[in-house]
């Protein structure tokens, strides 16, 4: 697995941000928030997810993600946050609150989630129907999550994860978000007071990752002390 860490000098006095990415992507694409971030005083660390970017393996599950992250999470932390996008807040959530067993724990002390589901039926469900499976087929898949990730789809609800955990969260989403609709950070906005919800227009689901208010607003969040 491929890490890369950031540090300017005397940085880490503050701790660790761990830079989760999305599907299709790569660690690359989160290296926005890692100058702002090393400038305040945190030591920031992203990585590859299997399959991803200069990682090994050919296939990305759930149990595959929360594994890498918590290999990532010991041995660069304690991690005062996780800056995460897209499917890699689900392997962020599903690792804070410990949904796939026989997983390591992890713990951070803060949550961002930029453009991330809500749901992974859901995102199953949209899966399905768009490759054409019937009500059988469809059961089947989900049977299968169920192997591989040892608890049915029904166990990596966000609101329901987030609720479990109750760390200080923020969550960003664009309005014009056409992988994720914006229906999905209001759903994760539901989980409690202690998740702020931010909405943004015109960025989308990537160009999300390079915007300045996004970027500003992620390190503000990470950097305040408040709860």
């Amino acid at each position: 697995m491929q890490a890369y860490v950031f540090e300017a000098r005397g940085a880490g006095r503050r701790g660790t941000v761990l830079l989760v990415h999305g599907w299709s992507s790569e660690a690359a694409f989160m290296t926005a928030f890692a100058v702002p971030l090393c400038a305040a005083g945190f030591r920031v660390v992203a990585f590859d997810l299997p399959a991803h970017g200069a990682s090994t393996g050919r296939v990305l599950d759930m149990p595959l993600g929360v594994a890498s992250l918590a290999a990532v999470a010991r041995a660069f932390g304690p991690l005062h946050a996780m800056v995460t996008h897209s499917f890699g807040g689900a392997i962020a959530l599903a690792a804070l609150a410990d949904s796939v067993p026989g997983q390591p724990a992890v713990s951070a002390g803060r949550l961002a989630m930029v453009a991330a589901p809500s749901s992974v039926k859901r995102i199953t469900r949209r899966f399905g129907a768009g490759i054409g499976l019937g009500r059988r087929g469809q059961a089947a898949l989900e049977r299968r999550i169920h192997t591989i990730a040892g608890n049915p789809v029904e166990a990596f609800e966000g609101p329901a994860q987030l609720a479990a955990i109750r760390l200080p969260t923020l969550v960003i989403h664009d309005r014009q978000d056409r992988e994720l609709d914006f229906g999905h950070a209001e759903a994760l906005a539901t989980a409690g007071s202690f998740v702020r919800l931010e909405e943004t227009s015109g960025f989308g689901h990537r160009r999300i990752l390079q915007a300045k208010p996004v970027i500003e607003s992620v390190t503000r969040f990470v950097c305040t002390e408040e709860v």
